[in-house]
């Protein structure tokens, strides 16, 4: 029974997240925010950037946004505007992990055996 219970509360949060974006009304949300950006002239992929940033400290999927900067800016300004993006994102995601979230994942996990093992290894092998 109990290797059931991730699939199923999985389906349930993605069954969950499905019926709310529809009551409401996220597709029209998302290209209302795509007209917004479309219209900022040379701010747009720096708006886009900015958003594509607090998604990925959300924790968002980078697909559609990744999609929509094709779609917006073109091939090549898309591209650049995405990988700028994404790498502020991940070093925001990795500044808030590191300095501002360590201590709380730590007591969290303080009683887990193999998070112990692994930081051990990590302060044996620190080298700042």
């Amino acid at each position: 029974m109990n290797k059931w219970l991730k699939p199923i509360l999985a389906l349930l949060v993605l069954v969950a997240v499905i019926i709310l974006a529809r009551y409401f009304h996220f597709d029209e949300k998302l290209i209302e925010i795509k007209d917004w950006i479309a219209g900022q002239g040379v701010w747009a992929p720096i708006l886009f950037i900015g958003l594509y940033v607090i998604a990925t400290v959300a924790a968002l999927p980078g697909s559609v946004l990744t999609i929509a900067a094709g779609a917006l800016f073109g091939s090549v300004v898309g591209v650049i505007t995405v990988i700028i993006g994404a790498s502020l994102g991940a070093s925001l995601s990795f500044l808030i992990a590191r300095y501002v979230a360590k201590d709380a994942i730590s007591k969290l996990l303080e009683k887990n055996e193999k998070f112990q093992k692994l930081n051990k290894l990590t302060e044996k092998n620190e080298t700042l």
